[in-house]
């Protein structure tokens, strides 16, 4: 009788993932050498062919978890079934957070892919393992958030004390006796930065003509980035007088403002749209785009500023196809801003006036969050109930808001006084620009080109 032959079992592909948190990388035992050493010995001695190493440096488990490139790297090999079982030497290399914990699960389930610790051993098969690991994790995130609470406490008191809690501060200051000072070197470079751009109105020219001043590289990102540091006006979080400015607060404020204003394109034709920047389709939420026209009239050419909707004109997916034409615009805003405004005012004023909404009780909710905790770690309540009110829970610590912050109405009924047509007109087209973006937040046009104007604050 001919002997039947049996096929080994196939071998399973593992996938090697590695992560170190930046206090982490000194520790012995949790270097990145040492966890790939553990898990390749592992994998050999188990018989898993190693289908990839996935390494996430300096990466936290506090944070979300699709901030690990690494990490997204292997789900995706995941979900292109690629990968059949994980290897990673503790439970807390995996996760610290119950949440992200649970959703990454039900992605695994669904491709089933299965993880090992080289280091502990959990048991996902059963009710008593899987409650295991939901109070193992619940340790890890509450002894991780005591942690971060006790590390932002230390930070909070350095800096209500002035005390510098970084080492590399933005170009014009540095750190001298644990204070941030302004640095003599570099200083007048950032005056000069904040004085041209207020004079002149744009961070390319600032970059050019102020870097051939002072004979240095500057680049227009990082200046960006330095006209909107309010460290520069003396403010660190919530500290105000955290340092000794270096840019007065009122000269600082107003490039804030300047900054705010719409970016208007500049074309080689040298045409002025009015309302560049300000237009916004209210059906789907896009800026509107200009085009300039020209039709001859017997003996005249008429030119028109026209705009419209591009998801309409490009793409054919927003019902708001009408055009609006920028001097009817114009008109209508000469006639009735005042009026407008007033409305504006009446109905902020109406809403401020509600009742307010009641603050969020953190503390409650934070121990209503821990009492979910233990009825599931307790087994009185299913994984879905608990997953559906843990959310919920957190959309309220969420959903809190400050006060809204009053408009300048004085100034805007100051820009729009009685004569203000009479000075408007004698403008030019530069300083008619201006005048909108400097009232006008936005203006947006339903189907039918209403226009339903949102005033600057």
């Amino acid at each position: 009788m001919k002997k039947q032959q049996t096929c080994p079992p196939p071998v399973r592909r593992a996938a090697l993932y590695i992560r170190v948190s930046t206090e982490e990388q000194a520790k012995q035992g949790f270097s990145i050498p040492a966890q790939r050493e553990d898990l390749e010995e592992y994998a050999r001695t188990n018989g898993y062919a190693i289908a990839g190493v996935f390494i996430d440096e300096g990466k936290s488990a506090r944070k979300k978890y699709t901030a690990r490139p690494a990490f997204m790297e292997m789900m995706e090999k995941v979900k292109a079934g690629e990968i059949d079982v994980i290897l990673f030497i503790k439970l807390d290399r995996w996760f610290r957070n119950i949440a992200d914990y649970y959703e990454v699960q039900k992605i695994l389930d669904a491709h089933n892919v299965a993880w090992k610790t080289t280091q502990e051993h959990y048991d996902t098969e059963t009710t008593n393992g899987r409650l295991y690991i939901n109070i193992r994790l619940s340790v890890a995130q509450d002894e991780s958030d005591r942690d971060s609470d006790r590390i932002k406490f230390v930070f909070q008191n350095k800096v209500s004390r002035g005390e510098a809690i970084f080492g590399n501060p933005p170009l014009g200051l540095k750190v001298e006796d644990r204070h941030i000072v302004h640095d003599p070197e570099t200083a007048p470079v950032v005056q000069e930065i904040f004085r041209h751009y207020e004079a002149h109105r744009s961070i390319s020219r600032t970059v050019r003509e102020v870097g051939e001043q002072f004979g240095r590289i500057l680049w227009l990102d990082s200046t960006r980035r330095m006209l909107a540091n309010p460290l520069y006006k003396g403010v660190y979080r919530d500290n105000p007088a955290y340092c000794e400015p270096l840019i007065p607060p009122e000269e600082f404020d107003h490039i804030q403002k300047l900054l705010k204003e719409r970016s208007i394109r500049h074309n080689q034709t040298g045409r002025i749209y009015l309302f560049s920047g300000l237009l916004i389709c209210s059906v789907c939420g896009r800026k509107m785009s200009g085009r300039y026209c020209t039709t001859k009239r017997k003996a005249n050419n008429w030119e028109y500023y026209l705009y419209r909707c591009p998801t309409a004109l490009q793409y054919h997916r927003c019902p708001h196809r009408k055009e609006i034409n920028e001097e009817k615009l114009e008109a209508w805003l000469l006639e009735h801003i005042r009026s407008e405004l007033e409305k504006y005012q009446m109905q902020w004023e109406y809403t401020a006036s509600a009742p307010a909404t009641p603050k969020v009780d953190r503390a409650a909710i934070l121990r209503k969050l821990e009492k979910l905790k233990q009825l599931y770690i307790d087994d009185y309540i299913t994984l879905e109930d608990y997953q559906a009110d843990y959310k919920k829970y957190h959309e309220k610590l969420d959903a809190e808001q400050s006060e809204p912050k009053r408009p300048d109405f004085d100034h805007l009924h100051a820009c729009l006084n009685a004569d203000f047509q009479t000075s408007y007109s004698s403008m030019t087209q530069i300083q008619r620009r201006d005048f909108w973006h400097e009232i006008v937040k936005e203006i947006r046009l339903n189907e039918e080109n209403e226009p339903q104007i949102i005033f600057s604050l």
